[in-house]
């Protein structure tokens, strides 16, 4: 098959419109059982997670098994962007458009991808990235690449906190991966002016910074051996934080019941008001 014509097969397989989400729940509940005995996996830091969508979540990257680890630890859905090379198989062909993933040439991002993304997270999506760009080979286990440009852009145009997530070790088969879900980055708020490619370095300086602190926390964590008490600690303060939330719903409802009940009352005074008006002109 010549280059053109691999070329428009792949990207009609990376353009294809389906209904991910569908696809998603559907493959989730055959799969997921089977991907927590494999991939097990451990989040901390969901009381991170911002309330609504419309937000990119940004990890390290080390092996193929990161994105299954990250949803096997992270069960809800989101867009990952993924490298245009996995379409050279025939399974991923089918597999990622139905899976919402989001092809992209890493040495060419195109126009059509950045409105793709954009749209992804106006829309209140959540979108999963590698910034690193390509996985790290260190033997260390413990390093980063540099960030790539693109994370910052793609949070810039679409209006989109990113949160850095710091995935532990390398996920192996049948052994816990652990990740950290740091706080917010408003990139958004620290530009002013042309998005420029030096501005953009700088963004990305954050990011990496951001993924620095994560992984110093995470570190920290499991080398001291308290991340199932850091897990009880944050499932305490999300149950109090639900519970919060509700108090106040519920006074927000009860203030709207009375903002509602005095305006009628007034309307009832003021049509009372005019008919006696009314009465007396007649008279």
């Amino acid at each position: 098959m010549s280059d053109v014509l691999k070329n428009e097969k792949y990207r009609a397989a990376i353009d294809k419109k389906c209904n991910y989400r569908a696809w998603f729940r559907f493959l989730k509940g055959i799969l997921y059982p089977l991907l927590k005995i494999m991939l097990p996996g451990r989040a901390l830091g969901l009381e991170n997670l911002p309330e609504k969508g419309g937000y990119i979540m940004s990890f390290n990257h080390r092996s193929m098994l990161d994105a299954p680890a990250a949803f096997s630890s992270i069960p809800m859905y989101w867009h990952f962007i993924a490298k245009e090379e996995f379409y050279n198989s025939a399974f991923f062909r089918w597999l990622l458009p139905r899976l919402g993933v989001i092809g992209v040439n890493r040495d060419n991002i195109d126009l059509s991808t950045i409105r793709k993304v954009v749209g992804v997270l106006k829309s209140g999506e959540i979108l999963g990235i590698f910034p690193e760009g390509t996985r790290n080979k260190d033997a260390s286990d413990e390093s980063m690449l540099k960030v790539k440009h693109g994370t910052a852009m793609f949070a810039v145009r679409g209006g989109a906190k990113v949160l850095p997530v710091y995935i532990y070790r390398r996920p192996k088969f049948f052994r816990r991966t652990y990740m950290y879900i740091g706080k917010p980055i408003d990139l958004a708020s620290m530009v002013s002016g042309p998005l420029t490619a030096e501005k953009l370095g700088e963004l990305a300086d954050v990011i990496t910074k951001g993924m620095e602190s994560a992984k110093e926390y995470l570190s920290e964590v499991m080398r001291e051996k308290r991340y199932g008490k850091e897990v009880r600690a944050e499932k305490k303060r999300m149950k109090q934080r639900r519970k919060e939330q509700k108090r106040l719903e519920k006074l927000r409802r009860a203030e709207e019941k009375k903002a509602e009940a005095e305006q009628r009352k007034a309307e009832k005074a003021r049509i009372r008001n005019k008919q006696t008006d009314e009465t007396e002109k007649k008279n």
